[in-house]
């Protein structure tokens, strides 16, 4: 039996980094959150407060007191005494491969050779951090999704040399402080909730593209059926309950007329092209004039906690 997990670092105290430090503080465990820039960790600190304070408001975190789980969490700008004794370093600073390399080589100097680095990447492939490392066997991927404190899926993603052993005490370790992960077999670009997003999100911007129907009503084509039905039997699932038999007499017709380009669709190259970038801009597929993009994603926040707090009751 490999040994349990119990100091934790999280380097980078951005939107990612400080969910994934209050994860683990809320469920007991010592963490030091770590960023070169400390107004950048007083953010860090004040999001936790914030988030924590709003989950145990909702009844999402029974039995934990929000002072306790922020008394878990050491903040430092020291990389090297963050790194030095931690049993699981998580990486969440911005998706460069450079500057995710030369991390890894710093916290290779810094740490124990048995220290487990974890990489928080949405899609860079494993196996190229890990090149980083004298120890690619202990390096692995856990894609946290955001906002990490709330959605509870965490890909675990091994390069071709990380150890079994490592796997297995991630995996326990993410089930123990409440994620739910799943083992994703093979290192490749996006891992598999990405993919399954993008392949959804290539159709969906392909039809408003197309002039089939607005952004609106392809969105809540979405929202008011699919993602009501997907919360509770997934696409794979979905296909046993309509019968094989349909499925596959379905998949003659249709699969040949589905979007499959491999390059960016031009709607949304021409309105970068223009500036418009969404909801940082004011304008994308929507009009988000005069729209706080703080307050919409708070508002989004709230939105998921009571979606949560409604699934607990079906546990």
């Amino acid at each position: 039996m490999s040994k349990e997990i119990g100091k934790i670092a999280v380097f980078g105290a951005g939107i990612m980094g400080h969910g994934i430090a209050q994860v683990c503080a809320q469920a007991g465990k010592a963490v030091t959150l770590v960023d070169s820039v400390e107004a950048m960790l007083a953010s860090g600190r004040a999001g936790m407060e914030k988030s924590l304070g709003m989950l145990i408001d909702n009844g999402l975190l029974p039995g934990v007191d929000a002072a306790q789980a922020m008394a878990n969490v050491r903040f430092t700008t020291d990389l090297a005494q963050a790194a030095e004794g931690a049993d699981l370093l998580f990486e969440a600073i911005p998706e460069k491969l450079e500057l995710k390399q030369r991390l890894i080589a710093q916290l290779d100097q810094a740490c124990r050779p048995d220290t487990i680095f974890a990489s928080n990447t949405s899609a860079m492939p494993i196996g190229s951090l890990a090149k980083a490392s004298r120890h690619p066997e202990r390096v692995i991927g856990t894609h946290f999704f955001n906002p990490a404190q709330l959605i509870p899926l965490v890909e675990v993603v091994p390069n071709e040399k990380t150890s079994a052993a490592v796997i297995e005490q991630v995996l326990r370790f993410l089930t123990a402080v409440g994620k739910k992960p799943i083992h994703v077999k093979k290192d490749l670009p996006g891992f598999l909730a990405n993919r399954l997003q993008h392949a959804l999100g290539r159709e969906a911007v392909s039809l408003v593209q197309k002039g089939i129907a607005s952004a609106e009503d392809v969105d809540t084509a979405f929202k008011s059926s699919l993602a009501i039905r997907l919360i509770f039997s997934g696409p794979v699932e979905q296909r046993d309950l309509n019968g094989l038999d349909t499925y596959i007499g379905i998949t003659k017709t249709l699969y040949p007329d589905l979007e499959d380009t491999k390059e960016t669709p031009p709607i949304a190259a021409e309105m970068v092209t223009q500036g418009h970038l969404g909801l940082k801009t004011g304008k994308g597929f929507y009009d988000w004039t005069g729209q706080d993009p703080a307050e919409v994603s708070a508002r989004k926040g709230r939105q998921l906690v009571r979606l949560l707090k409604f699934l607990k009751t079906l546990d």
